[in-house]
């Protein structure tokens, strides 16, 4: 695995051997062998270290408010460490920091004192503070100024908080590696679950190494290598995006927060922190091209990977017009369950007029397989199963889901694998989609909805348009409970991204005689929604930023006192929102005075006072 990257990526995935068969099985000895070679979780500190005592000043983390050197970062960690070790709590330790290098150091620290890390983002409604706190049963918190006030406004009492923040650095030195041999404690990442309540999935840091090394060798990161991190510390691609550069000497290269950088911002931001490999979603990466990034736009950047969602043959055709074979684009396939990719591609000229971009073949180590009636199959369509070579450790508290002994696992996800060995993704066999990367239970919203006492029944789906995907609900409700009311009641169970953009009043669901929901009978989003008289937005101004809203959420209209997130804007949207306001009005809007009141009418009053002195006004040519 530690090869040096040939410059012809295409004799590279052609050549034979270089990886296992997509479908042939692991017999006891390969697996044996496979478990004896595979990175033990200490390589990832041990790695990082050998970077600390030999690049010691080198950079390990570009942040907005400053950078930090590798033994500037193993100080804090140490900090940390001490903090936790001193606390002589039992049990996992949540992390709730807004601040992603305070939740890279609170990772790092997890793993030196061998206590098992569940980081989740600080934005959660407070029912989903509740079942996570009781799930985890964590021994301590570990939370920055963000994060600890949504702690106490969820009210979540009688675990110990540390503020990961007031840690004072502790000189690094050799021996804080030794808890850290002492087992894999691993990690926790809460997903959506059916029910709507999170599902803790717990990973190892053995999977990790076994993922970093990979990636590392394959796209030839090393020292002084700078990676993007747009990743909330809430997901477990923040695993990704932080322990790859750092255990290869490389940067983390830290997008501001918490305004996601977006469109015309994130192409600047890539050229002036000089991103040689950019990770993110194809939602995110589409913002480029809405943008307008051209051919020079981002001299530094060497390969784009892209996961969390279906890439499109479009996508494809625009970067290759661009940069043809200069820049790489990679498609990544794999469920949280197995720990991030497991199944890759460089996509080439012909996944550019392909009808459905494959996700490509598993990377060494990793067999997949489709099975049809339990049995592997090629050129057939049928659900995907992922063998790896470390242990699943499965969710947290159950033995439920697709867990087959302990190195597979049944994704869900329908497939066909090719003669050739190339997989193509073809949907799911139950009712979870992802939107924006985020990972949605459709029945966790149904049920969501359906808690409201006037609602009768409910259908949620989702649409796909040119750039993302909206979510819709379908529902039959007793009175005039407006969609404001649902979506608000929606909100107290589930966080902003699940809630739908669209509400659609029916006087019933249709269903077919099996008394499924028959999705054909729907009528289409796009045409769904109407804003009362009263509640249209006045002056021109409004009618404008409306206009915008509507665009942006892909609704036919919206109110003036429409509140974004209930419409179901995501913080991606809100980043799009606000980058959008910037090029159109030259004024500079703050996440902050957005939130303070999130609607049309709020965001004009925003305007108007920076048009008049009251607040930031750019240089038209500056927003251009």
């Amino acid at each position: 695995m530690h090869r040096t990257a040939s410059g012809d990526q295409g004799d590279r995935r052609r050549r034979p051997g270089r990886r296992l068969s997509l479908h042939r099985p692991l017999d006891d000895r390969r697996r044996a062998d496979q478990e004896r070679s595979a990175v033990s979780h200490e390589t990832l500190l041990a790695r990082w270290h050998d970077h600390i005592t030999r690049r010691g000043d080198a950079c390990a983390v570009s942040a907005p408010d400053g950078d930090l050197t590798h033994r500037e970062l193993a100080d804090q960690v140490a900090g940390v460490h001490r903090a936790l070790s001193g606390s002589a709590t039992d049990g996992p330790v949540l992390v709730v920091c807004a601040d992603p290098v305070q939740a890279l150091v609170g990772l790092l620290a997890c793993a030196l004192a061998g206590q098992t890390v569940a980081p989740v983002d600080v934005r959660q409604p407070a029912a989903r503070w509740a079942a996570i706190v009781e799930d985890l049963r964590p021994g301590a918190v570990l939370a920055d100024a963000p994060g600890a006030a949504a702690l106490a406004a969820a009210g979540v009492r009688g675990v110990p908080v540390l503020r990961a923040d007031a840690c004072a650095p502790v000189a690094w030195v050799a021996p804080h590696l030794e808890p850290a041999a002492r087992a894999d404690a691993g990690y926790v990442y809460f997903t959506s679950g059916t029910t709507g309540r999170p599902k803790g999935i717990r990973g190892s840091l053995a999977a990790v190494a076994h993922f970093v090394d990979w990636e590392t060798s394959e796209f030839s990161i090393g020292a002084g290598t700078r990676v993007s991190l747009l990743t909330s510390p809430g997901f477990d691609a923040f695993l990704r995006d932080a322990l790859v550069p750092l255990c290869a000497g490389g940067t983390v290269c830290v997008a501001p927060t918490p305004e996601l950088p977006v469109g015309d911002a994130l192409v600047r931001w890539l050229a002036e922190q000089r991103v040689e490999v950019l990770h993110c979603v194809p939602t995110v990466f589409r913002t480029l091209r809405t943008a307008g990034a051209a051919a020079g736009s981002l001299p530094d950047l060497r390969v784009a990977l892209l996961a969390g969602e279906p890439v499109r043959a479009s996508d494809v055709a625009w970067w290759r017009g661009l940069f043809g074979d200069t820049k790489e684009l990679v498609n990544l396939y794999g469920p949280s369950e197995t720990t991030m990719t497991k199944v890759f591609r460089r996509l080439d000229a012909a996944d550019a007029v392909a009808e459905t971009v494959p996700v490509g073949r598993a990377m060494p180590g990793v067999t997949v397989r489709v099975l049809v009636a339990g049995a592997p199959a090629t050129d057939a369509i049928g659900e995907i199963e992922i063998e790896v070579p470390f242990p699943l450790a499965g969710y947290l508290g159950t033995d439920e889901g697709g867990f087959r002994l302990p190195h597979r696992y049944r994704t869900g996800d329908l497939g066909r694998i090719g003669d050739d060995g190339t997989l193509v993704l073809l949907g799911r066999r139950d009712q979870q989609v992802k939107v924006s990367g985020v990972r949605i239970e459709l029945g966790a919203v149904e049920e969501a909805l359906r808690d409201h006492p006037a609602v009768h029944d409910a259908c949620v789906v989702t649409a796909d348009h040119e750039d993302t995907t909206v979510l819709g609900a379908y529902v039959v409700t007793a009175d005039a409970t407006s969609d404001e009311e649902l979506r608000a009641h929606a909100a107290l169970r589930l966080p902003s991204g699940h809630l739908p953009s669209v509400v659609v009043r029916l006087s019933e669901i249709p269903r077919t005689l099996s008394g499924k929901v028959d999705r054909r009978a729907l009528p289409l989003l796009a045409a769904a929604r109407s804003t009362a008289e009263e509640d249209a937005p006045g002056t021109p101004l409004e009618r404008e930023i409306a206009a915008l809203w509507a665009e942006l959420l892909h609704l036919t209209s919206v109110g003036r006192l429409d509140d974004f997130s209930l419409l179901g804007g995501t913080s991606l949207a809100m980043a799009r929102l606000l980058d959008a306001l910037r090029t159109r009005f030259g004024v500079e809007v703050t996440l902050r005075s957005f939130l303070l009141d999130p609607t049309v009418a709020g965001l004009a009053t925003v305007i108007e006072d920076a048009r008049t002195g009251g607040g930031t006004q750019l240089p038209m040519e500056a927003s251009a």
